[in-house]
């Protein structure tokens, strides 16, 4: 199996959208069904912009937007009822090729960055062939996967989840998840899983809530992908 990275340059509506806001780092999840988008702002001055261009776009294809969330003045998340097709989506080329696209899609500066995992050369060949007729392809990395590590390969990476705890708070996880603390019933409190790590309640709590933070951001935009399609469905 090939694993696969690519840089795309062309005019299709996320591609052409990152180009009006060069400077915004956008994260796409898409299951054909829905498009969870993530915008990193740098100039906060983009944020009303942003919004409107959005809606602009989504006009233009006929697609809805389902939600828009703020978090904070430079993060903010759009959900869209998705309209993608071989026509305007490198997603739906490379399924239409039987090749599989790892999310996230990555556009920046007017450029999109995006990973496919292809089962045979043929088919790999089969979607770099179809996007080459709609864009400019620079191929940034192209490694083979062993049979045996397939599974991980064409699964969420562990590293997406836990790769951004530290050592302390990953420890403090897996306690709590040793001792039973998000069972119901609680198998034990904070207070015991503190004093059993040997430490004060407020440093255990502490390392506990950053680890918890950290996957749950990690994992929203899967959740949130499945919970609109069912939503949809």
């Amino acid at each position: 199996m090939f694993d696969v990275s690519l840089r795309l340059d062309h005019s299709l509506p996320f591609c052409n959208f990152s180009k009006l806001f060069p400077t915004v780092g956008i994260q796409r999840w898409c299951n054909l069904q829905v498009d969870i988008l993530e915008f990193q702002v740098s100039k906060e001055e983009d944020a009303g912009k942003l919004e409107r261009a959005l809606g602009d776009m989504l006009k233009s294809l006929g697609a809805h937007l389902i939600r828009f969330n703020r978090y904070s003045s430079k993060n903010m998340e759009a959900v869209v009822g998705c309209k993608c097709a071989t026509d305007n989506s490198t997603v739906a080329m490379i399924e239409w090729a039987e090749c599989i696209p790892v999310m996230p899609v990555n556009y920046r500066g007017g450029f999109e960055h995006c990973r496919l995992l292809a089962f045979t050369k043929g088919t790999l060949d089969g979607a770099l062939e179809a996007l080459s007729k709609v864009s400019k392809v620079e191929v940034e990395n192209k490694s083979v996967v062993p049979r045996e590590s397939a599974r991980g390969a064409i699964t969420v990476p562990v590293d997406e989840f836990l790769g951004a705890l530290t050592k302390k708070q990953l420890e403090a996880f897996v306690t709590a998840l040793q001792m039973g603390y998000y069972g119901m019933p609680k198998g034990a409190t904070m207070d015991e899983i503190a004093a059993n790590q040997g430490m004060k309640r407020s440093t255990y709590e502490e390392h506990l809530r950053k680890a918890e933070l950290k996957i749950l951001q990690a994992v929203r935009p899967y959740a949130r992908l499945a919970y609109v399609t069912s939503q949809e469905d």
